[in-house]
This record gives C-alpha cells, structure tokens and sequence, in this order.
C-alpha cells in the first residue's frame, strides 16, 4: 500500500512539473503578442500631427517682413521733405499724374501739351475754396514734361509734389512695380498723415462731395474708418479708385494690414492699368464693408449706402465725371441718357430728387 501511495505521489508532482511547464511556454508565447496589441493600442490615441495651412493674411504678412524688415521703424512721409516738414495729423487728397510719354499710361487724355496742367490748376482752386485744410499730393512721373511744367507744380503752398524716382526710404524702387493709378494709394503707409482721399485728376471736387466728407470726419462717424462714394449707373463696383477715403486717426494699423498687398511686388503687378479698382475690390472691400460711411446714388440697395445730402446741380454733375462736366450752367457735354435713381436712393423728404 505505501508503494501504491508513493507511486501516486510521483504521478501528481510531474503532472504539476508539465502544468508548470505549459504556463511558463503559455506566457513565453502570449506577453509579446499582447505587448504588441497594447503598444498599438497607444499608438491608435497618439495626437495627430496635422499641419495646417496657412491663410492669406498669414502669406502677405510673412511675404511683407521678408521685404520690409524695418517697416515698423518708418518715420519718414512716403512723398518728400516738403510734406515731412509739414508735420504730422495731415489731411491728404492724393492724385496720380503722369502723361502719354510715361510707361504707366492707360488714359490719352492725360498729355503734358493739353490737360495735365490745366486739370490740377482747376483741383488746387477747387481745394482752396473748398477744402482750404487739405493738402494735395501729387504722386507724378515727369517723364515727357518740360523744365517749365516742372517748376510750375512746385508753386502752390497747398501741393506737396511726390516724384516717383525719389521716394523717401524708396528712391525710385516703387515705381519699377506699382502700378500709375495705385500711387495715390501711397499715404495709406504714411505716418503723418490722418486722412487720406484717393481722388482722380480729372474729376472736379464739388460742394456735393465735401459735404459728404465733412460728414464723414464727425465725431458721430468715429467706427467708420473708411468712407466711399458711388454716384452713378456705372458705379457699380464696390469701391471706385478715385472716390474713398481712410481715416488713418481713426484704425492705422488695421488699414496698414489691409494695404500690405499693394507693396508686394508678386501681387500688386496684376493690378496695371484699370487694375486699381480691382486691387481695391480683391483686397480692401471686405475689411471695410462693415466699417465704411458710403452714399450712393443706384446701387445702395444691392451694395450698401445711403442717399447724397444734396442734389446734383446740373445734369452730368455727377462725383468722378470728367471735366468740364460741372462748370456750366447747363452742361452741354452731357450726351448720356438720364436714368432715374431709385427710390431707395433718394432722400425720404426729397423723393422727388428723380435723378438724385
């Protein structure tokens, strides 16, 4: 009987050796498998490493320092000594000039031997009599003038002449990619500038018009930095080049960021010619709808406005007509058709104002 039991005893400590066997080859075979399974468990809750792109602002501002290092440091007027021995808060009118023989031409009516001269006499009397505190700055390529017609510019206290080949902290590097018409644009950088007016030169400054300006400039339109104006069928573009205006006083830095693009080379290149008011529309439109004063005489339903203070004097009289459009009693250059403004754009007590 002990040899049976001893016998059983035997049996019972090699089945616990195989048991023991088999557990330890289990776990040999299985801890590796389930360290994989665990590993790829944390790798499946691994934050993403997403790389997102950057926005169009975020390309300009970077593409703007690489350009501008010291932009921040520019304590110069983008014009000449004589607008910088002014002072600072100005209230700016800006044009652009330059004539047939100029590689910025996109208008035969501008020639040094016709209009030229005869169009900024009539601005600086219209300035004077109407805006005595402004200054007209006129940003100009001499390019086909006579040494006369140069010095004649120079006359008038309440000019400031910017030649294109000599701009302070430029020279003459800005007139090798920006476009004519967006030289006027050119105060927007401008720290002693306040107010700005992009105007054209052939278009005639009216009571009309500076009595929407006077408006603009009030206390009650301080949230309203930028000011636009749209005064007939034609105006049918957001903002017209030759008839906004900035207060700098009011958001410097906001309109700075919003004009940057105007001073890349890669970008401001695709605006010649007309491109002016396509730069305007592309870039500027939607940082100042919300923010912008604006009259309109037939698009104010579809685009935003309000009606003009007053009505136009004479048929053609319209603001950005070209001279001689509002000098006559009756305008007999006036050959287009009237068409009636609507409703909506009339003054509520002068609904009558058919024509506005």
């Amino acid at each position: 009987m002990a040899n049976i039991h001893r016998n059983r005893g035997c049996s019972l400590s090699q089945c616990c050796l195989h048991i023991l066997v088999f557990l330890i080859g289990f776990l040999v075979v299985s801890l590796p498998s389930s360290f994989v399974i665990i590993q790829r468990g944390k790798q499946h809750f691994k934050k993403p490493d997403i790389k997102y792109e950057e926005t169009q602002e975020q390309r300009i501002e970077k593409e703007f320092n690489k350009i501008y290092e010291d932009f921040s440091q520019w304590n110069l007027t983008l014009c000449s000594h004589a607008s910088y021995h002014r002072g600072r808060h100005q209230k700016v009118i800006s044009i652009s000039v330059y004539g047939k023989e100029s590689k910025f031409i996109d208008n035969q009516m501008y020639s040094w031997t016709t209009t030229i001269l005869p169009f900024f006499e009539l601005l600086v009397s219209e300035m004077n009599q109407l805006l005595p505190q402004w200054i007209l700055r006129v940003y100009i390529d001499f390019t086909g003038s006579t040494k006369s017609q140069r010095k004649h510019f120079y006359k008038f206290s309440n000019v400031d002449i910017c030649d294109m080949n000599n701009i302070p902290m430029f020279g003459s590097s800005l007139r090798k990619f920006l476009p004519g018409r967006i030289w006027r644009f050119l105060p927007i950088f401008d720290p002693y500038v306040d107010y700005l007016l992009s105007h054209d030169l052939d278009s005639p400054i009216t009571q009309r018009e500076t009595e929407t300006i006077k408006m603009w400039l009030s206390k009650k339109q301080e949230k309203n930095f930028f000011y636009i104006a749209r005064d007939h069928i034609e105006h049918s573009s957001f903002i017209l080049g030759g008839l906004w205006g900035a207060s700098l006083i009011r958001a410097r830095h906001t309109l700075v960021n919003i004009f940057k693009p105007m001073l890349i080379p890669s970008i401001v290149q695709n605006y010649h010619g007309n491109g002016d008011q396509k730069f305007l529309n592309d870039y500027v439109k939607d940082h100042v709808r919300s923010h912008s004063l604006i009259f309109d005489s037939y698009f104010c339903d579809m685009l935003g406005g309000q009606p003009f203070l007053s009505q136009r004097p004479i048929d053609g009289c319209y603001l950005g007509c070209i001279r001689p459009c509002c000098n006559n009693t009756k305008n007999v250059h006036f050959r287009e058709r009237r068409i009636p403004c609507p409703i909506e754009c009339r003054p509520k007590d002068h609904l009558d104002w058919i024509y506005c």
